[in-house]
């Protein structure tokens, strides 16, 4: 079961399936399954991205995704994963419309506007390394977005296994360091990041950033 595989096109609706038995009540998962399936095309979509899991008896029973933050990418990962499950959502919402109201919605009001805009085109981004002079002064980094274990194999230690496959394939790209956001009250992978190797950097509310560096 330990064995890591990498994800095409036709594992993202068993990774769909993890994601919402890992994530039951997050606005993603009550999107549906192909909301999330559309939504992990994203690491699928470019050479700085990745997305892996572990099976057992073909199911997918953990995950994880990252990206090399190169300055190639126009706008974060929140918004690519966004602009790629648009569609998507938007079908879910009207058949769905109490989730309007859903807190992972409702607080991001100004986030979900701006990439309309994106998605209409009007909204133009330029590559990260070209709106922010500091970019190409910072240590290369890979981030990992997204982390996911069924709930029934969790504490079993697949947490640790895919963050060292994480940082494995990191250094392969060429990353000085790791980063990753963490819910401030998400107090067990949060001791998880720590014994891994994490420190936090700062708080940006209501999460922690806590980055590894690598040598």
């Amino acid at each position: 079961m330990s064995q890591i595989k990498y994800a095409n096109e036709r594992d993202l609706i068993k990774i769909a399936k993890c994601h919402i038995a890992a994530f039951p009540n997050s606005l993603s998962s009550k999107l549906g399954y192909t909301f999330v399936s559309n939504m992990m095309r994203w690491y699928l979509s470019a050479p700085n991205k990745f997305l892996f899991f572990i099976e057992d008896q073909n199911s997918v029973v953990g995950y994880c995704g990252g990206h090399l933050q190169d300055g190639v990418d126009s706008f974060g990962a929140a918004s690519g994963m966004t602009q790629f499950g648009f569609s998507s959502a938007i079908t879910a919402l009207l058949v769905r419309p109490w989730l309007f109201f859903h807190p992972d919605l409702t607080a991001r009001y100004n986030f979900i506007f701006i990439n309309i805009l994106r998605k209409i085109k009007l909204k133009k981004d330029k590559p990260l390394a070209q709106t922010n002079s500091n970019y190409n002064n910072q240590p290369l980094t890979a981030g990992l977005v997204v982390i996911g274990i069924r709930p029934d194999l969790q504490q079993k230690g697949l947490g640790t296994f895919l963050q060292q496959e994480f940082e494995r394939k990191a250094i392969e790209m060429g990353a000085q360091q790791l980063q990753l956001s963490v819910r401030t009250d998400n107090l067990k992978a949060i001791k998880s990041y720590l014994r891994n190797g994490y420190e936090i950097e700062k708080e940006v509310a209501p999460s922690y950033v806590m980055i590894k560096k690598l040598n």
